[in-house]
């Protein structure tokens, strides 16, 4: 009987870690890069198809934000940077050749996209 008890509470003990694991991890992208993730992802879907994106912190850059869409064929790849003065309050710096083409594609062209030559 003792063990059970023993037994639930490691169980117990176990499943709050993970929670507040999970929970910190959300937490710890800047809404800024969330927000610019999901917009990203929705926009280029519509003009090209299903999309995946997800979002890294690089050290050098900033948050870098890449799209890749489901059948393989494309990856766009950005900075996202926090604007609080911008209409979403970030805006993107295009990195790869596929990302600078969608600056003024369909919905896409109401983000603030900007090509790095």
């Amino acid at each position: 009987m003792k063990s059970k008890w023993i037994l639930g509470a490691v169980a117990l003990t176990a499943s709050v870690a993970a929670i507040l694991v999970i929970q910190l991890s959300f937490f710890s992208t800047p809404p800024f890069v969330s927000g610019a993730q999901e917009r990203l992802e929705s926009y280029l879907s519509y003009s090209y198809g299903p999309q995946h994106c997800s979002s890294v912190e690089d050290t050098d850059e900033g948050w870098k934000i890449s799209c890749d869409a489901n059948d393989g064929k494309q990856s766009f790849v950005y900075i996202v940077h926090d604007a609080k003065e911008a209409p979403y309050g970030f805006f993107l710096t295009a990195i790869n050749d596929a990302a600078r083409a969608t600056y003024d594609v369909d919905l896409l062209s109401f983000l603030d996209i900007r090509i790095n030559s």
